[in-house]
């Protein structure tokens, strides 16, 4: 993979999701690391990047790491009001 800038948005959003007791340069560290290792899957819609590893997606946009999120849906309990 090429070079890729973290932006803000992705930092804190790792941060928020993955690794809540990191500081702010021990969280970018980490995801440049796990950026390093990510594999392209396919585009998505505006001609960005979606590259993944294991469950954690990474979209990448004109050279910046836009966001990352998980990739898998959990679907919640059913409820008993009905």
């Amino acid at each position: 993979m090429t070079h890729v800038s973290l932006t803000g948005h992705a930092i804190a959003g790792f941060q928020e999701r993955f690794a809540g007791n990191l500081s702010w340069s021990a969280a970018a560290w980490r995801l440049a690391r796990l950026m390093r290792r990510a594999r392209f899957p396919r585009m998505c819609a505006g001609k960005a990047r979606l590259y993944t590893l294991g469950d954690i997606r990474f979209v990448v946009q004109d050279g910046r790491l836009v966001t990352v999120y998980r990739g898998q849906n959990v679907s919640a309990p059913p409820t008993d009001d009905l």
